[in-house]
């Protein structure tokens, strides 16, 4: 059963209009991520289905309840937002009950959930302590625990480890798939941030422009891209993008020459072959699926430009022409240098096709 459906959502403010046509269902138990570009739309979608934004047209349903004009007290969801939004004359454990004692639960009753939340959370010792007291780990966490203690039917998090440093934003973020793994519960996650949706999602939507362009499980959309928008997104470095001509046709693949390659006569594998044969295509390429090792497929031959080296592997950022550039990952590329010459190798199999609407094919 859906515990969350929204059904052709639409938001304007004024005449622009920047949720257009939104639907998707997260069944119970689900972890969403929704992701996209600044101005996408993720933000607003999340506050729509908070109730904190009105909903132009179109529905939202919460465990099968039309909650799409409920006050937002009353739809069954918490949220967690990008700040702490804590209270600093309140302790850990009086800002984790706030909202308990708003609604008049008892402080027996009230404390206990706190504890039981703090357990999970690990903030027990400091539940006597201030916000100034804690680290942003900790207030984030505080944060969380005061939307857990209200047992929501859904959860909300509008990019709740921005505001953290990079290792903290890693502990937190296996803190929350803990956290989702032991509550059970239906999470909803706005982020920026691919690393986070990758790892955390049961399912990923990704926003563009107010629209959905692709709904899947994170390794579909890596492996399985809709159009040239998703195969860019997601995925870092993103993927390499070049214009080819197709020459032929055979069974389920384009012979293709890529111009900026330098390479003819390449096969490209499309998952449905249209009707007619498109004159020009565009082809991509993972930087992880181009190698220093000589393999089966093609070569080109690029100048390095600048490395990136991150420990256990380099992204290399080459030209094979004044206007054409290509970035690689590759491991144990040390000796490797601005100016340096070599070969890189592509494997057909490994490259995807898009017809000049951006689409898969």
């Amino acid at each position: 059963m859906a515990e969350l459906v929204l059904t052709d959502l639409h938001k304007s403010f004024g005449a622009t209009e920047v949720i257009r046509g939104v639907s998707l269902e997260a069944s119970s138990g689900e972890f969403i991520v929704f992701v996209g570009p600044s101005g996408c739309g993720k933000s607003t979608l999340l506050r729509m289905i908070a109730g904190l934004e009105e909903t132009t047209a179109g529905k939202i349903s919460i465990d099968d309840r039309d909650v799409t004009k409920v006050d937002p007290a009353k739809r069954g969801i918490a949220m967690v937002f990008q700040t702490y939004a804590l209270y600093p004359h309140m302790s850990v454990a009086e800002n984790m009950g706030f909202g308990l004692e708003m609604s008049g639960m008892g402080k027996a009753e009230r404390m206990a959930k706190v504890r039981q939340a703090a357990a999970s959370l690990h903030l027990t010792d400091y539940l006597d302590r201030k916000p100034k007291q804690l680290s942003g780990g900790q207030r984030q966490r505080v944060a969380i625990g005061r939307a857990i203690v209200r047992d929501p039917k859904v959860f909300l998090f509008d990019e709740p480890l921005s505001n953290l440093d990079a290792e903290l934003r890693v502990k937190m973020r296996l803190e929350i798939a803990r956290l989702h793994k032991d509550l059970g519960a239906t999470m909803v996650y706005v982020t920026h941030d691919q690393v986070e949706a990758m790892t955390l999602a049961d399912k990923i939507v990704v926003l563009r422009d107010g629209l959905v362009e692709q709904i899947g499980r994170p390794l579909e959309l890596y492996e399985n891209p809709d159009n040239v928008f998703v195969a860019g997104f997601i995925g870092s470095p993103r993927m390499n993008f070049f214009p080819a001509t197709v020459t032929g046709r055979q069974e389920n693949h384009f012979v293709v020459d890529i111009p900026a390659l330098r390479l003819s006569g390449v096969p490209v594998r499309a998952r449905a072959m249209p009707e007619d044969r498109p004159e020009t295509i565009t082809i991509g390429i993972r930087p992880e699926h181009l190698s220093e090792a000589a393999g089966s497929g093609f070569s080109v031959r690029v100048v390095c430009q600048a490395m990136e080296r991150l420990g256990s592997v380099s992204y290399l950022h080459a030209s094979l022409t004044e206007e054409t550039q290509i970035t690689a990952e590759l491991r144990d590329a040390r000796d490797v240098q601005p100016g340096d010459a070599f070969e890189l190798f592509i494997e057909p199999s490994r490259i995807f096709a898009f017809d000049a609407a951006g689409a898969r094919l």
